[in-house]
């Protein structure tokens, strides 16, 4: 039996990804931020809690040379809620990579080291690790939870676990408390689209399953709207990256068209609302 050799996604489109996923985070609302995090890690924060998206560059000694150098993670957040700040790293994957778990890891140790806090009297450093959660974008076969197992004296161990989140293994209402990843569900037909067998007709047939995705979740974001979990500026916003991943992805496939059109009517739709919600908030 032959291994069925999967279409992998280029490293130019992975990085656009990767771009588009931390833009995402830094032009969404405040309440769009919050409701993710409710939804990836099963929370209850109010929607109006303050969010502080961090800086993501994190400084360490190389431990060869000893020359201090800069490492970027994805994308770390801290709600700010009764009193305490509760610190989130979410780090986003389109293909399984093992080292992806000693990166996590090594992000965690930076975050908690800068945030380090000393008892009164000296004699006790505390480091507090942030939650953090792995998000892919395509299916994974890496287990829903990974782990670091740190060995100390005396044999004693301590697990850190860290959680995964395969976007494609849920449908498009099962994302609706999770609205800023639903522009990646344009991976959803990826990997059939670029086999080799697939010729024009099942091409079509493709275009009209993406179209109705397309169609579902503007119509999840409208009843986020609605329901004050997003903003119209939101919705505008994730219409306009669903628009660039799909020219990225299927502009080239002439059978696609028509996903195209129906996306710039409902991103020149969301615009719109976005402008009108804004003149209904003037006084």
């Amino acid at each position: 039996m032959k291994n069925i050799i999967e279409p992998r996604i280029s490293r130019r489109t992975a990085q656009l990804f990767d771009l588009m996923f931390k833009s995402i985070i830094k032009d969404a609302s405040s309440s769009a931020v919050v409701h993710l995090i409710n939804g990836i890690y099963k929370k209850n924060y109010p929607l109006n809690t303050q969010v502080t998206i961090e800086p993501n560059e994190l400084i360490k000694e190389h431990p060869k040379s000893g020359k201090m150098e800069k490492i970027i993670s994805d994308i770390i957040i801290t709600l700010h809620s009764k009193g305490k700040k509760d610190t989130f790293l979410l780090e986003a994957q389109i293909n399984d990579n093992l080292e992806m778990i000693l990166r996590i890891f090594n992000y965690s140790t930076l975050i908690a080291l800068e945030k380090r806090t000393v008892s009164d009297d000296g004699s006790c450093m505390k480091i507090e690790m942030p939650s953090p959660v792995v998000i892919y974008w395509e299916t994974s076969k890496t287990k829903d939870i990974v782990s670091v197992e740190l060995k100390f004296p005396n044999n004693k161990s301590v697990i850190y676990e860290i959680p995964t989140f395969k976007v494609l293994r849920h449908s498009v209402s099962e994302l609706e408390n999770m609205a800023l990843l639903l522009p990646f569900y344009i991976l959803k037909i990826r990997k059939e689209l670029e086999k080799k067998s697939t010729d024009s007709t099942k091409r079509k047939i493709l275009s009209k399953k993406l179209g109705g995705y397309v169609i579902e979740i503007d119509k999840v974001f409208k009843r986020l709207v609605k329901n004050n979990y997003i903003t119209a500026k939101d919705a505008a916003m994730l219409l306009r990256r669903l628009l660039n991943m799909n020219l990225e992805l299927y502009g080239k496939y002439p059978e696609f068209v028509e996903v195209d059109m129906t996306l710039k009517q409902l991103v020149d739709t969301g615009i719109d609302e976005a402008i009108d919600s804004r003149s209904l908030k003037k006084p």
